[in-house]
């Protein structure tokens, strides 16, 4: 994978990489610090419970911009994914009867619709969202016992990702680049994570999330940017500026997306050399962290996808 991330950097025509700046950005950040936010899950929910929670949320967690052009959905309490898992959360806490495979599969899209908070009932590719949901689901449903048997017996962080993509379609994420594929994988990468989080059986299997890379989305990329750590071209600045939809599969998102995973990796390596020892996935959220403290320069780039 990072060979694939190095191939798009090497052959990039819209994107390119300032490593002078990683390095003033690693030294300018006090708190390399991982915090994973859905800990408390397990305060009321037990262990299967939390694994289907998992896939529902990583299942419609994409494309959260869209409302008047604006970055993201601000509502009551977070911003766009959060609020969503926020919601998910309370509802099931007040109703962890809804994880029953037996009333999932039966869910309408009015059900679906209060399950994430009626304040998401104009997201965007909502009916999108609710068809994967339900083909999770259906997956799920029809492995019965053997889902978790097939789970539990997974070794590797690799391995769970690739039974994730495999296994679900929609987590299959992968574009080609100049006669090469390159796997993202963005959601898929999240649900790993989740899963060990959550689930002691796979923590205690699967041991680490070393050899995974961090999450491509419409976020970090901004951050890295606005560090000078990513230098578009004028055409995509311009397009950017302009709230113009970049095209999935389009060269300059993927040059944007491998480019954000390419950095990530640099950063890494550079941490470990001062002694901090943390996966490309605790990089990319601490990062993903630092969209919320700062007046942005410049709109996340905009394109259409469920992958992300």
């Amino acid at each position: 994978m990072i060979n694939d991330l190095e191939y798009v950097n090497k052959n990039s025509d819209y994107v390119s990489i300032n490593i002078n700046n990683i390095n003033l950005f690693v030294d300018s950040v006090s708190d390399w610090k991982y915090k994973y936010w859905m800990n408390d899950l397990k305060e009321f929910l037990n262990e299967k419970e939390c694994i289907i929670f998992a896939f529902i949320c990583q299942t419609i967690n994409f494309c959260f911009w869209g409302k008047e052009n604006n970055d993201d959905y601000n509502y009551k309490k977070y911003i766009g994914s959060e609020e969503l898992f926020y919601n998910l959360k309370q509802y099931v806490k007040n109703n962890p009867s809804i994880l029953e495979m037996k009333k999932l599969i039966n869910i309408s899209i009015e059900d679906f619709k209060k399950i994430i908070g009626l304040e998401f009932s104009n997201l965007p590719l909502l009916q999108e969202r609710f068809n994967l949901l339900k083909d999770t689901i259906l997956i799920i449903y029809d492995k019965k016992d053997n889902f978790y048997t097939e789970l539990f017996s997974i070794k590797s962080d690799v391995e769970l990702l690739s039974y994730i993509t495999k296994n679900f379609w929609h987590f299959d994420d992968k574009s080609k680049y100049k006669n090469r594929i390159i796997k993202f994988n963005k959601r898929a990468i999240l649900l790993v994570n989740d899963l060990f989080q959550l689930s002691n059986t796979i923590r205690n299997n699967i041991k680490t999330l070393d050899n995974l890379t961090g999450c491509a989305d419409y976020a970090v990329p901004r951050i890295l940017y606005e560090y000078g750590i990513l230098i578009y071209n004028d055409y995509l600045l311009e397009t950017i500026n302009s709230n113009k939809i970049i095209e999935h599969n389009s060269y300059p998102e993927i040059e944007i997306r491998a480019n954000t995973l390419y950095v990530i990796e640099i950063i890494k390596e550079k941490l470990k050399a001062k002694g901090i020892y943390l996966n490309s996935i605790e990089i990319d959220n601490i990062i993903w962290n630092m969209r919320v403290l700062k007046k942005h320069s410049v709109p996340v780039h905009k394109t259409i996808t469920i992958y992300y």
